[in-house]
Parts: structure tokens; sequence; C-alpha cells
């Protein structure tokens, strides 16, 4: 029934409607009850007459009633003919041309002095024009790979000032730096051919699909959702045509040479501190590359030169650079810089427009490190945060990369936490739940916690609010203190994981930068067997005594980790502080360690989403994006979902289809200078990978679709309809009418003659 109806099932529902009238006529009869009584006879008699005349008309009157029904059916589900089935008798007014452009980055893969999209430019450009000379009344959709969810045409008749600016756009078009998404464009046409999704009554509509036939968007695992989707496209349309752009000398070479990525090898920017950057290069040809040259430029200054000897086919190479910011006296003026790595165009480099690579560098004072004490003292070396101090933010012309903030316990309920990469928790008493929950809060989101015991410590608190039968941040449960108050007797630090990164750096012969380490005292504490057995948490040194106690336990909490430390890290409870070298280098790496890693925060594919936390109490919620074009467009931050209670909202721009450099711009509270944050949009480097389908063997796993692979060169005139169809609804609507009106008077004649 797809075959001569739009909606079949809408012609059977009235078919099944036919019914009524048959079922209403046999309850009628039912409602009269048989009463013989004398006169009967005579009436009996008289009936017998004009019997079969009433039951002629009482059968032709079901029969009008019963048609209504079957063309009430057919008139919804919008019947057609196809140009075959009508026989000539029945001509298509018109047809709709929907053009599907890949204006994806490959098709400006030059070569032989062309590009696939340029070839296909000439060939749509040459269809419309033909059409419009024609005169055939037809009209043009296009809709575009990498937008598809906005037809840059929809519908829009060949008109003569129409096609003037159509030509005009075409002209303009050029490969968007967003990939190609040819399963949901696929998508976007099959609406567009559904009349019950957008009322459109013209059904003649031929689809073309304009592409240079990359495998990546032929990948075997997007295969099956495509050729799904062109099954039914040639099913609902009058014909579908897969037109290839990049025939003859488009086609090309595959030989490119592609910016991978642009990665750090450090956890923060730190102006003043030596950066490590790693520019990754590959090579996507078939031939080796040879001193290939890459350049890396931070702002306005000269690019940074290194040349890699060979990149072999398939292969990557990499080139390092150490690159030092600039840091200004003042640091409040440090500025995020923009970061580009490129290669040069060499002889076998398809595709010029993936040498260049772009790099958010946040630039900041030094890692955030916050220090809780849980013992201030104003007596020089007494508080339990003092030796920690001078550990992390020694003294010297070398720059520790670390900007430590101390404060007490009281203050956890309202400071900033976001502002923070690692959290020092030093012998605190205890956490309200308040504190509680916006530390756990912090962590979950990727933060660095590190507990350190104390004296101070409550233990019920402890084992309470933080272990929470190991749910908690802490993996450990508490079970008094250990060891000799008087300092008379100690135990030694037996490092259990070397190759940890906290602890590589004390690998050796006897360990001599821990063997001086004496520990008087300790917190007794048990870890859960499967919480170990599962490696969520590691024990990476423990005590000599006799228990094996475990002195230094890593555990993961959400996104983040903590690093629990069960003797006090001052000299109440042991002499590290004396071991000026090995406590300064625990501390250290320790640090860095446990900080997350956002030397790379703000790098995004083109198309993606720009996403950036704002605490209310630090910057107003509305701001501004500058473009890679240097427009500025409004931004204002919205609550986190579920969070509308918080002061952490959220900055989300969406608007991002060119590549480069974004920054926004946000209003301190306090009427200071906007501050600026830097991202940086790429390019999917999937699109370097210029190997094309076998467009023979594509043909064939389609098995039997109606889907025909033709040139860009073809005339769009001799892709014409193969099955064309007329709706004739209105003839449908018309008998309906008719019919009612002879069923009313025919009805009306019966009942005043009876």
């Amino acid at each position: 029934m797809g075959n001569f109806f739009t909606t079949p099932l809408l012609f059977w529902a009235g078919l099944i409607g036919v019914a009524l009238p048959i079922l209403i006529h046999l309850l009628n009869k039912r409602r009269f009850r048989r009463v013989d009584w004398a006169a009967m006879d005579f009436l009996l008699q008289a009936q017998k007459i004009n019997k079969r005349r009433v039951k002629l008309e009482d059968f032709i009157l079901l029969l009008l009633r019963c048609l209504i029904m079957a063309f009430l059916g057919m008139l919804l589900a919008r019947p057609f003919f196809t140009s075959d089935a009508g026989g000539g008798l029945f001509k298509s007014a018109r047809h709709e041309r929907v053009i599907l452009l890949d204006d994806s980055l490959s098709m400006n893969a030059k070569s032989g002095g062309t590009t696939p999209l340029t070839e296909a430019g000439k060939a749509v450009t040459n269809w419309i024009t033909t059409l419009a000379s024609n005169n055939t009344g037809d009209s043009f959709t296009l809709v575009l790979a990498s937008r598809p969810e906005r037809a840059i045409y929809r519908d829009e008749p060949l008109t003569e000032d129409a096609v003037s600016q159509i030509l005009e756009d075409i002209k303009q078009l050029d490969a968007a730096d967003a990939p190609s998404q040819l399963p949901k464009a696929l998508s976007e046409i099959e609406d567009m051919l559904d009349p019950s999704a957008n009322g459109r009554t013209a059904v003649n509509r031929i689809v073309y699909v304009v592409s240079d036939f990359r495998s990546r968007d032929w990948a075997p695992e997007a295969q099956k959702e495509v050729f799904a989707s062109l099954k039914r496209i040639s099913e609902e349309s009058a014909g579908l045509y897969l037109v290839d752009a990049a025939t003859g000398g488009s086609a090309g070479s595959t030989d490119n040479v592609v910016v991978e990525e642009v990665a750090v090898r450090d956890k923060a920017l730190i102006a003043g501190v030596p950066t490590e950057f790693e520019v990754t290069v590959r090579n996507r040809g078939r031939a080796a590359v040879t001193d290939l040259a890459v350049r890396l430029t931070a702002g306005e200054m000269l690019p940074i030169e290194r040349v890699i000897d060979r990149v072999g086919p398939g292969e990557t190479g990499a080139a390092s650079f150490t690159f030092t910011f600039a840091r200004p006296e003042d640091l409040s003026l440090i500025e995020p810089v923009r970061l580009k790595a490129e290669i040069a165009p060499s002889d076998g480099d398809g595709l010029p427009d993936d040498n260049v690579r772009y790099f958010p560098a946040r630039v900041k004072q030094g890692l955030r490190v916050l220090l809780i004490d849980g013992d201030p003292s104003s007596s020089y070396g007494e508080s339990e945060t003092f030796f920690m101090q001078k550990a992390l933010s020694p003294r010297g012309r070398a720059i520790s990369g670390l900007d430590l903030t101390v404060v007490d316990d009281s203050d956890l309920e309202t400071l900033p936490l976001v502002d923070y990469e690692v959290i020092y928790l030093s012998n605190v008493y205890r956490l309200i739940d308040g504190a509680r929950q916006r530390l756990e809060d912090w962590v979950d989101a990727g933060g660095g916690l590190v507990v350190v015991l104390g004296d101070q410590v409550d233990e019920e608190s402890y084992n309470k609010d933080l272990f929470r039968e190991g749910e908690g941040l802490v993996p450990l449960s508490l079970a008094g203190i250990q060891g000799d108050e008087e300092g008379n007797t100690w135990t030694l630090v037996e490092p259990q994981e070397m190759s940890h990164p906290v602890l590589k750096l004390f690998d050796g012969d006897g360990s001599p930068l821990l063997a001086g380490v004496k520990i008087l005292q300790w917190w007794s504490n048990q870890a859960a067997q499967a919480a170990l057995d599962s490696g969520k948490v590691a024990v990476l040194a423990g005590l000599s005594n006799p228990e094996k106690t475990p002195l230094i336990v890593e555990s993961s909490f959400g996104n983040g980790r903590v690093m629990t430390v069960t003797s006090a890290l001052d000299l109440d409870w042991g002499n590290w502080p004396t071991e000026a070298v090995g406590y300064l280098i625990m501390l250290q790496e320790l640090t860095r360690y446990m900080a997350p890693q956002r030397a790379g925060e703000g790098v995004f594919p083109v198309g993606g989403a720009l996403v950036h936390g704002l605490e209310l109490t630090e910057f107003r919620p509305d701001g501004s994006v500058i473009t890679p074009a240097g427009s500025s467009l409004p931004v204002r931050a919205l609550p986190k979902a579920g969070g509308e209670q918080s002061t952490n909202w959220e900055v989300r721009f969406e608007d991002t289809p060119r590549r480069g450099i974004y920054e926004i711009e946000l209003m301190p509270t306090d009427g200071g200078d906007p501050e600026g944050v830097l991202f940086a949009a790429n390019v999917d480097t999937s699109e370097g990978a210029l190997e094309r389908v076998d467009l023979k063997a594509e043909e064939s796993a389609m098995g039997e679709s109606p889907v025909e692979i033709v040139v860009a060169s073809a005339s769009l005139m001799d892709l014409g309809a193969t099955k064309s169809r007329t709706e004739f609804w209105r003839w449908a609507l018309y008998l309906l009418l008719a019919f009612l009106c002879v069923e009313l008077i025919y009805g009306w004649w019966l009942g005043a003659r009876r």
C-alpha cells in the first residue's frame, strides 16, 4: 500500500470504519420487539408487496454510508500515483531538489590544481543555472553536512532573483572547520521527506549527496546507520544520487601531514618557570617525510623552530620546546598567552588546513595550594604548617612554582575552594557538615586533597564523617594513637611503591633520603581489604613497627585524589622536617602529583561547547566572548544543574564554528579590570585521513536499494525523478463531499416518502 498512499495506516483505518454503518444497522434492528396482534396480518400482507423495494433502498443507503467511511480513510491516507503507475495520465507539477553538500575540511584537499569543494560548487552552480533556464518550476534545498540542523535554503523556488542570490552564496562557500556529521545530516533529510512531520504536500523530492567519500565518514562503525538512512531516503524520495566530487584530478594523492597535539608535561604553566611543550605530528601519507620544520609561536613573539628528521608513513614524530613565560614584578598582571604550533606546507601535504593547532596558555603565578592549619600558632616553629610552608615555598632565587595560602579550619566554610588545585588538611580537629560537603564536592570535581593527621584529630568524628565505612574521603579507620610520647623509641619509614611519582626520587640503595627519618608517634589505622584488593586504595609507604602500619595511603574519590599521612609532618611526632632535603623533596613531589592536570585546560574541538566555572563572589554573571574573528558576543553564567543555591555558576558558550583562540572576559565584582580566560578550538585531526572508500564496494553493500553513484560533472536534468508521484487527495475530497450530499438527500427522500 506504500506505493499508493502516503500514510497507508489511515487507509486501513478507513476500511475498518466501513464496518460502523453495518454495525449500527444491525444494532438498530435489535431495538424492536416483535408483538403479534390481530391487525398485523393485514399489515404483513401489505408489506410483502413492497419488501423487495424497501430492502434495495436500505441497501443503497447502507452502501453510501460505507463508501463515505472508505473515502474518508482514503482522504486521510493521501493517495498518489507514481509516474510509471499513472501511465502518463497524471503529471507531476514540480520537483524539489534536495542537495546535501559535504563541506568538511577534507573537501579542501588540493590535487591537480583543484579541490573537491571547488568541483562540487561548479556542479551545483551548473545544475541550478540549467534548472532556472528551463523554467521547470522546481525548488531548491541546500543542507551542509557540518551543520545539518540549519538548512541554507529550504524549498526555495528557483525564481530569477532567488537564483542570483543562491549562486552568489554557493560561490562564497568554504570548507568548514567543524567535522562532517553525515548520519545526522541524513536523519535531517529523512525528516524533510516525512509529510506528516512538516505538513508539506509536495512529494517529488530528489536527493543528491555530494561528497568526496573519504573513509572517515564511511567508517565501518557508521556504515550500518548510514546505509539504513540511505535506504529509507531512497524509498521516500523520487530519486537518490551519491555524487562523487573527488573524481579525476581532485581525488588526488592521499599524502598528508597533520599537527595532531600540543602537550604540556607540567601540571600548570607557571610564570618564570621553564615549561616543556611537545608538538606531535602524524604522517598520514604513504611516503616518509624528512626534515619537517615545526614552529611554536607564543603571542607576538618570534616563532621557535625545531626540525624532525624523519616521520615514516603512518607514524608520528615529536618536537620538544622549552619556553619560560615572563614573570612581571606585579604578579596580578600575569596574562594568558596564545600559542600556535604549525608545520610548513610541503610537497607531500595534501591538506594544508590541518597544519596548525592552537593552545591556550593559562599562565599562573604558581600551583595554588591551600594549607588548612588545625593547630595555628604565632610562635616561631610552633604552627602545624610552619615546616610545610618552608618546604613548599623555600627561600632563594629559584621559584618553587607553588602559590601558598594558609588559613585555619574556621575559614573552610566560606573560602572559594575552586581557586585551588591542592588542599592540605593538617591536624584538623573535625569538619562540620557544611565544610565536609564542600570539600567532598571539590575533590569529586578533580581536586587533590592531602590529609595529615596529628594529636588534635577527633577519632570518632573522623571515623564517622570522613571514613564513613569506606565511603568517605579518608580510606582508613582510626584506632588510637600509638608510639612513644616521650620520644625514646621510634620506627622508620619503609617505602612500598618506589616507582610511584611521589617516591621515585627516594629510590636507591637504602633510600638515603629516608634513612634518617624517625617516626615517634602515629595513628593506628586499617584500610578495608576489599578496597586494597580493588586497587582503589594503595599503600605508598609504611612503618617498620611489627604491625607494619600504613604511613602514606593513596585513594580516589570521584574524579580527584586523596593522600592520607597517618603521622604529623612537624616536629611533634618525628624528626622528618630536620631531614631538610628529603622533607622538601617529598612535599614538593607530593604536591605536584596531587595537583590535577590543568595545563591543557581549555582545548576543545571546533563546534564543541566552551565551559567555564564562575564564582559569583568574585565575578559578575554577565561577560563576553571574543571570537577568533575578533567579534565580541555577550554571554551569561547560569547555575549548574541542581546547584541553584550555590554561588559556583557556569558559563557555557556553544557558537564555536571556527578554529582559533576564544577568550571569555569576566568582570570582577570589585569593579577591577576585566580578566580573560583563553580557550582553543581545533579541527578534528581525523579529517586529515584522505583515503577514499571503494564506491563500487559500497554500492554492492547497499544491496538492491535504488541508489545511483554518479560523478559531479553529470547534468542535474539527466538525474531526473525515477519515481515521481502526484497526490490526488483533492479528487478523493470531492468524491467524499459528493457521497455525503447524495446520502443526505437520498436519506431525506426515503424518510419523507415512507
